[in-house]
């Protein structure tokens, strides 16, 4: 279990993550383990760790890793776990699906030595970036001027852009923009996601609060 702890804190994560992409009612939750995690004793505790994690910013009554199983099924949530020897390009890898009246929503992360938190992947698009604090996800078209028109409004209300990773799909791109929140100006944040959700090639924004 000792050897599990940071990927209970990523299963955690990754569940809130995927609660926090839009507001949806969420009819199941997918939880896959990749590559050597699928032979860890005691990986079984990653699904209720997921599942607290997507219940939390919803409920505001407590949940636990102990109840979160009990509290899912109540609201009538369904928990799968699938296992695959596949590495994809990780030593572990763990998948995280929403199934919704919305749509799926698919986050994968993984742990860096020494215990680093990592998101790998956000609706299939590769992406690497830090998995803590507060995360700005935004779905654009695959376009030039895009990544500046959103660096330059940040600027402007003055939110400090930490780290700053942009995957490319199909069907278009991913950009992950973890952010500096200065909790004595409320609203900031929040004043300049309004102004980026008005970028013509950007289709959604969602702000994402993990804490530390």
């Amino acid at each position: 279990m000792q050897r599990l702890q940071p990927w209970i804190r990523l299963a955690d994560r990754l569940g809130a993550l995927a609660a926090q992409l839009g507001a949806a009612r969420i009819d199941a939750l997918g939880v896959r383990y990749y590559g050597a995690l699928v032979e860890s004793p005691g990986v079984d505790v990653l699904a209720a760790s997921a599942a607290t994690g997507l219940l939390r910013p919803i409920l505001s009554s407590g949940v636990s890793i102990v109840n979160a199983r009990a509290v899912a099924r109540a609201r009538g949530i369904d928990i799968a776990e699938t296992r695959s020897s596949r590495s994809r390009h990780f030593t572990s890898l763990l998948s995280i699906k929403l199934h919704t009246d919305a749509g799926e929503r698919w986050v994968e992360g993984t742990v860096f030595e020494p215990n680093s938190l990592r998101l790998v992947s956000v609706r299939g698009v590769e992406v690497e970036a830090p998995l803590g604090g507060t995360l700005l996800i935004v779905a654009n078209d695959d376009q030039p001027g895009v990544i500046g028109e959103v660096g330059t409004i940040l600027g402007r209300h003055k939110v400090n852009i930490a780290n700053f990773a942009l995957g490319r799909g199909a069907d278009g791109a991913i950009g992950v923009v973890n952010v500096d929140e200065d909790a004595s100006t409320p609203g900031t944040l929040d004043a300049a996601v309004a102004e980026i959700r008005k970028i013509r090639a950007v289709r959604e924004v969602s702000v994402v609060r993990l804490g530390s």
